[in-house]
């Protein structure tokens, strides 16, 4: 069995692919194709119990697209939320996103092409 944050990880990954966006979880080498998505931190909060655990994990997603596709980037957050909002169960664990995630869209000019970049923070509640 997983761990919660390595659980909760590999569904965000795979619930991501399947809605067919490029997925990394680190930044991909220069010159990939925009928009994609990166995984990034986890952090977890768990609390044990006498017969199983329980807590949170915190996650930050990070989409990125060029600076002529800023709408792409608010439906990929909504798509992604949305989806992700409907996770109950993965393996013997249950689970829950919390109503206070959120998002955010920056613009970014830390590489030569003005970029839009945005930055969802989610927190799932676990049981299990």
């Amino acid at each position: 069995m997983k761990y919660p944050d390595q659980e909760i990880h590999d569904e965000i990954y795979k619930i991501v692919s399947q809605l067919g966006y490029r997925v990394f979880t680190f930044l991909p080498k220069e010159g990939t194709k925009y928009p994609f998505i990166v995984i990034g931190d986890t952090h977890l909060l768990p609390t044990a119990t006498k017969s199983f655990l329980i807590g949170e994990v915190a996650l930050n997603i990070h989409v990125w697209s060029d600076m002529t596709s800023r709408k792409k980037v608010s439906d990929i957050i909504h798509s992604l939320l949305h989806s992700f909002s409907k996770i109950r169960r993965i393996d013997e664990r249950q689970w829950s996103m919390k109503l206070g995630s959120d998002s955010q869209i920056i613009k970014d000019n830390s590489t030569d092409e003005q970029l839009y970049h945005g930055i969802i923070s989610v927190n799932f509640k676990f049981i299990g």
